[in-house]
């Protein structure tokens, strides 16, 4: 921008923030996890949601012992986010949580979380091309015209695909659009997601 002709500044209207914690210690959680959700599996037959040929639990996680630690943690990341938006006043709660179980060829398709403020993933088992989590730009009008660009950026794409890793929870904006692709690896990628709510 030219400083001799103007003072040129650009501002980004209504971001769509992605926040990531990386877990520094996450081999032990994730081994309590990953007994409780076993045993989970026996007892729940499971339900259809945006999961394709996957398995997803109730939403009751929360509210039961094994998930408590979980829930700790998810708890003191949903307030960091909160507060870094400005809602650090505001009263936040659980609305549900629950494991998703996505083996080969498993994904789940593109929706949103309606009623709820933040919504999350947390990667408790992943493998390389076990699927990415995709977000998509929740701005309509950008179909109605959209020229041919050549260099993809935050502000040219489309689409923005997020490597699942083990260890690592993601917490976002509840109405941006999200979907898994196809799980091409041998193993299953198990995850487990939440909403919170307002109240």
């Amino acid at each position: 921008m030219s400083a001799e002709r103007w003072a040129a500044a650009c501002h980004n209207l209504f971001p769509s923030p992605l926040f990531a914690f990386r877990l520094h210690q996450s081999e032990e959680l994730n081994q309590q996890l990953l007994v409780a959700i076993q045993a989970l599996r026996q007892s729940d037959p499971g339900r259809v949601a945006s999961n394709v040929l996957g398995w997803h639990s109730r939403g009751n996680l929360f509210e039961l012992a094994a998930f408590q630690p979980f829930q700790i943690l998810v708890q003191a990341a949903i307030a960091e986010c909160a507060a870094a938006l400005g809602y650090g006043q505001v009263p936040i709660r659980p609305a549900n949580c629950w494991v998703n179980i996505n083996p080969k060829y498993a994904s789940n398709k593109i929706h949103d979380h309606a009623n709820c403020l933040f919504s999350g993933v947390y990667y408790v088992q992943t493998a390389e091309s076990c699927g990415n989590l995709m977000f998509y730009d929740p701005r309509d009008a950008r179909t109605f015209y959209k020229p041919a660009v050549q260099d993809f950026t935050a502000f040219t794409a489309d689409a923005v695909a997020h490597t699942a890793e083990t260890g690592l929870l993601l917490i976002f904006p509840s109405w941006l659009k999200h979907g898994v692709e196809p799980n091409l690896s041998d193993t299953d990628r198990i995850s487990i997601s939440f909403n919170y709510v307002f109240g």
